[in-house]
């Protein structure tokens, strides 16, 4: 394949390395912003994902684009790392229109051009997910895993609060649907602080 995304007999990139394109971008996106997969099916061009005033890439949701909206409003801006940004570049300016895409969607159905649905979404991550763990999961579970390993770490209470805003949802509907902690996990923090707390009075009182 050449620089310009051709074989050397001029011919378009064939749908499977198109397709792994699009795999390839959807786990960058996603392990910038844990979201729905909804928010990167309907990555519009046209609509709602932009350049910040500082070059990087980003979306912005109204209070239509996402399951909670009508809840909290617009969206802060949901932030793409920067590293990727010559990569989306890359791929707008070159790539993309190798796919033929219906409409300003950016990821689009090698075969159709038309935006990926709910199930092709879910196919891909499923399948990618297998592939690489051997085991199986989906885009709703990947979200419950970025939960509990966040709450799993020493994140404070408003970076948590600060998450659950970012996510779309309530703090109590961060701890309640998406930490799969084991109750033994949720109660550790407890048992070491009461240790250290009895530690430090055994220390103070000899």
């Amino acid at each position: 394949v050449s620089g310009d995304g051709v074989f050397a007999g001029g011919v378009l990139l064939t749908s499977i390395l198109l397709r792994w394109g699009c795999v390839v971008f959807f786990e960058a996106f996603f392990s910038c912003i844990p979201d729905r997969q909804r928010t990167f099916r309907e990555i519009d061009l046209k609509r709602n994902f932009s350049k910040s005033a500082d070059g990087t890439w980003i979306i912005k949701h109204g209070p239509d684009d996402y399951k909670t909206g009508k809840t909290y409003g617009d969206r802060p801006p949901l932030v793409i790392s920067p590293e990727l940004t010559p990569s989306i570049d890359l791929f707008i300016d070159r790539w993309r229109p190798c796919l033929e895409p219906v409409g300003g969607n950016f990821f689009s159905q090698p075969r159709t051009g038309k935006p990926f649905t709910a199930d092709s979404v879910y196919s891909l991550v499923a399948r990618q997910c297998y592939k690489y763990t051997g085991r199986k999961t989906n885009p709703h579970l990947l979200r419950d895993m970025i939960v509990t390993h966040v709450r799993k770490s020493d994140a404070s209470e408003k970076e948590l609060e600060a998450l659950a805003l970012y996510m779309g949802h309530s703090i109590s509907m961060q701890r309640d649907s998406y930490d799969r902690r084991t109750l033994n996990q949720k109660v550790a923090p407890a048992i070491d602080l009461l240790n250290t707390v009895n530690n430090r009075k055994a220390t103070d009182d000899g």
